[in-house]
Order: structure tokens, then C-alpha cells, then sequence
């Protein structure tokens, strides 16, 4: 399965006019050009996530993220545990209950396709509590033979 990440387009659109008026207010209160230049930019480098556009595979191999920034695989096997949430759903790579758990996460936020996306990362960790990461994707390579076998026939 394929997603894009970003379907809030009020919250960036939401954020980036709040970066101008930081600007401006920054400005307004310092004169000095690099100092609001400066706190932008920090801001900027704190929501840098809303902004950049990035796709995610789903698949029995594990999560492909996909940017311009380039590509990360987290293989399901390092998924400890996942939550379901109005928006999508976070998938931790520990099992760490702290609220610093969640900058070693990685968010599914996409409310049109929650229900898809829960229910295929809901299947790949039953499939992983149930059997070893090689057999979800020997699984899934048996049943992509099997398709391209009855296509052929």
C-alpha cells in the first residue's frame, strides 16, 4: 500500500502563516533582519515534518518512508507495539511508555484511509507475533506467485 503522509493541508497551510507573522512580529520587536531570519528558521526546522512530502510503502517486507531527503526501512520486526488514534496510527519502535517515546515513532496520519491503514498494520503484527518477519514475506511471495500462476493459466 502506498500513502501520501500529508493530507492536513489547513494545519501546513495554518502553520506557514504563523512562521510569516512570527517573522514579522520577530522583526517588528528586534530591527534586525537576522534575528527574525534566525527564529524562523529554528521554527522552520521544528515543523520541517508538516512540510516535507513523503510516501510510505506498506508492505510484508516492513515500512519503505520515501522523500527527497531519501529512503528509510524499519522492517516489522522492529515495530514493538502500535496505537490507533483519530488521525491514523503511530507505530513505536519501542516498548518504552515515556513521553519521549514518541520521537522514536513513526505517525501513519492520513484520515481518509485510517481504517485501510489500521487494518494492514493490525494484519502485518498479528502476522509477526504469529510467525518470523522471513515468513511474512515468504507468505506474501507464495501468494504473488500464486496470482501470476492463475493469470497465466
Amino acid at each position: 500500500m502506498r500513502l501520501p503522509i500529508r493530507d492536513d493541508h489547513i494545519a501546513q497551510g495554518t502553520t506557514a502563516l504563523l512562521l510569516i507573522v512570527l517573522a514579522f512580529l520577530t522583526y517588528s520587536g528586534t530591527v534586525s533582519v537576522w534575528v527574525s531570519l534566525g527564529v524562523v528558521l529554528a521554527c522552520l526546522a521544528a515543523t520541517w515534518k508538516m512540510f516535507v512530502p513523503v510516501r510510505i510503502d506498506l508492505g510484508p517486507r516492513g515500512i519503505i518512508q520515501n522523500s527527497f531527503l531519501g529512503s528509510r526501512k524499519t522492517p516489522w520486526r522492529e515495530i514493538a507495539r502500535f496505537e490507533p488514534h483519530e488521525q491514523g496510527v503511530i507505530l513505536y519502535l519501542t516498548q518504552d511508555d515515556s513521553p519521549l517515546a514518541g520521537f522514536a515513532s513513526i505517525d501513519l496520519a492520513c484520515r481518509s484511509m485510517k481504517p485501510e491503514v489500521e487494518a494492514i498494520v493490525r494484519y502485518y503484527m498479528e502476522s509477526r507475533r504469529m510467525r518470523t518477519g522471513s515468513s511474512i514475506v515468504k507468505m506474501a511471495d507464495d501468494l504473488s506467485n500464486s496470482k501470476s500462476g492463475s493469470a497465466a493459466s
